[in-house]
């Protein structure tokens, strides 16, 4: 089997289609629902896995608002929760690095940008990432305290090294909240994750 890197949603589901698929391949951000707006400088209240122009409804991914500089509203909830409580099922993105053999990782970074380069901003919208490592409901994680505004090549989200035991599945649990910086619809957004083998 070839080296893969698939993204889903962060309970594990639905699959987020490669770029080039021309189908289900980005991950939107709404108001109160599908297709709803967010109004500017206020943050995401749903997110979707959609098509590139943000028209097609496929299935909902697990939602995460900005509440603070290390916290959230998890869902719909109105009470926050401090990034490091947050559970990996409970982010927005699970990326998934699957081998022959087994490799350990390191120097992995995660960033949006405006799907022309990967060292652009995104065009008109403020994205902000963390990485959660929370593996249980009773152990607080051990993953970013604070979020990290992502914008092309000039800001990204570094990543913790997975250096301990060398496997063939690798997961990194991320998630994204979003703003728009001013009004109309916002589709020159993209994001790019790389990683180094060992």
């Amino acid at each position: 089997m070839p080296t893969t890197i698939q993204w889903f949603g962060g309970a594990g589901s639905p699959e987020i289609q490669p770029a080039a698929s021309g189908g289900l391949n980005t991950v939107g951000f709404f108001g109160a629902s599908f297709g709803f707006s967010i109004r500017v400088s206020e943050f995401n209240n749903t997110t979707f896995r959609t098509n590139a122009n943000g028209t097609t409804d496929g299935a909902q991914l697990p939602n995460l608002r900005f509440a603070n500089i290390s916290g959230a509203f998890v869902g719909p909830s109105v009470t926050a929760e401090e990034l490091l409580n947050i559970a990996q099922t409970e982010t927005t993105l699970k990326v998934t690095l699957t081998t022959d053999n087994p490799i350990k990782t390191q120097n992995t970074n995660f960033r949006a940008f405006d799907r022309v380069s990967i060292n652009n901003d995104p065009s008109g919208v403020t994205i902000r990432a963390a990485e959660m490592r929370k593996h249980s409901p009773v152990v607080r994680g051990s993953g970013n305290t604070n979020w990290t505004v992502v914008a092309g090549s000039g800001a990204v989200l570094n990543m913790f090294d997975q250096t301990t035991a060398a496997s063939t599945v690798h997961d990194w649990y991320v998630g994204l909240t979003a703003t728009p910086n001013s009004i109309g619809e916002k589709t020159d957004i993209g994001f790019y994750f790389e990683t180094e083998f060992l």
